[in-house]
């Protein structure tokens, strides 16, 4: 069963997660399917190239689970750990939780290449082509591309690290060679389900955008009606933005006004990136908003980017399921660039950061004290008799 995959979590907690599961229906949606044309659809990677945990839907309920992280950029000072100690090391402390999901995404923070002109900029990074097999073997299905730093080696690099990607068979969004493949989705089959990922940034520098004449990275010029339609072709729809301003704990009020407009024409789940730390987290219209994810496996060592999250998303038909934060430390004077689970006392702390900068989005604390965010389609735990409360805890596995 799904519990299986979960935490082990107090009774109350349990009970809901329970609730729901007896109410959801299957992966079905009422959305009118039209196919103009036939998108690409990014299949499973071969066997012969991942690790990822065999999943069997039949013993799991009828959803589709996501497991998010933040940027991610494998050069730089990670190339000595690497080659050290293999291509997997900056992931072997979380291949568990992201390989145990039916999609996990990360924001790729730096291109694929040893060629390209560099663009001439305070910092520009690259990495290894043949490091992109460890975002793989970790489990990771889909990455956006659309960000400040895949053009660092101009299109020759982006070019690199597309046919790389293409390779291996991860998928991504967000840039592209011309204007139309920077603004295709990824589009994944998982449980019987399509899932479509958009990718946008609106961080300079501006030569990075796509235009009509020039690839690049796809600003949201049509974001309206590129979302509009891709939500008619899939089930679910995720939308990710670069965005915002380092450093920076709350959320710009362009943001905002971004994320509400996304969900407005049909996206599901939103994922921000780029201040390279925490902000807050929002739930508007069921749907839930990330508007930072801070650092995952990021070369440096920023003594300000040294908390983050990895976010699991549950989500249904009507939204928003329930998520799960799962606190990890990226300090890498610590942690030496794999970033590490916390526990206890330093994941406590890690949610109360999260939870006082979500109280300014939202009316209510959305995040309970163990790290679980809930959907409006969850009957309150504290309303049911002890005969339904008399639960037991499920094994934890991540």
């Amino acid at each position: 069963m799904i519990l299986q995959k979960l935490t082990c979590v107090p009774v109350k907690i349990l009970t809901r997660i329970l609730l729901i599961i007896s109410v959801l229906t299957g992966c079905h949606s009422t959305k009118q399917f039209i196919q103009p044309e036939q998108p690409f659809v990014f299949p499973c990677p071969a066997s012969s190239v991942t690790k990822k945990l065999p999943l069997k839907p039949e013993r799991l309920i009828p959803l589709v689970s996501i497991a998010s992280v933040g940027d991610i950029m494998l050069g730089n000072h990670t190339i000595y750990y690497i080659e050290k100690y293999g291509v997997d090391y900056p992931f072997d402390s979380t291949r568990s939780i992201l390989a145990g999901t039916y999609v996990t995404f990360g924001n790729l923070e730096s291109p694929f290449t040893k060629t390209g002109r560099q663009f001439d900029k305070r910092f520009t990074f690259k990495t290894p082509p043949e490091y992109a097999i460890s975002l793989v073997n970790a489990g990771f299905d889909v990455v956006t591309l659309a960000n400040n730093h895949i053009l660092d080696y101009g299109i020759e690099g982006l070019k690199n690290t597309i046919n790389i990607l293409d390779s291996i068979g991860l998928g991504y969004c967000g840039a592209g060679l011309t204007q139309e493949q920077a603004q295709r989705p990824a589009i994944l089959e998982r449980n019987g389900c399509r899932i479509a990922f958009l990718g946008y940034t609106m961080t300079f520098p501006e030569e990075f955008w796509a235009m009509d004449s020039t690839g690049g990275t796809n600003y949201p010029y049509k974001m309206s009606s590129s979302i509009q339609h891709i939500d008619s072709l899939a089930d679910f729809t995720i939308v990710t933005f670069h965005w915002g301003a380092e450093s920076r704990n709350y959320p710009k009020e362009y943001q905002k006004v971004f994320a509400h407009r996304a969900i407005d024409y049909g996206a599901d789940l939103v994922l921000g990136h780029h201040p390279h730390v925490l902000q807050g987290l929002e739930i508007y219209k069921n749907r839930l908003i990330a508007y930072s994810l801070g650092n995952f496996s990021f070369s440096s060592y920023s003594r300000k980017a040294t908390e983050s999250i990895i976010l699991k998303a549950y989500l249904s038909d009507n939204g928003l399921l329930f998520a799960k934060i799962i606190p990890i430390s990226v300090n890498n004077i610590k942690v030496a660039f794999q970033p590490q689970i916390l526990h206890g006392a330093a994941a406590d702390t890690v949610i109360s950061h999260l939870r006082k900068y979500s109280k300014p989005l939202n009316s209510t604390n959305i995040i309970d004290n163990n790290g679980y965010i809930w959907g409006e389609r969850y009957i309150p735990a504290d309303s049911l008799d002890n005969k339904q409360m008399n639960q037991g805890c499920p094994a934890e596995t991540n």
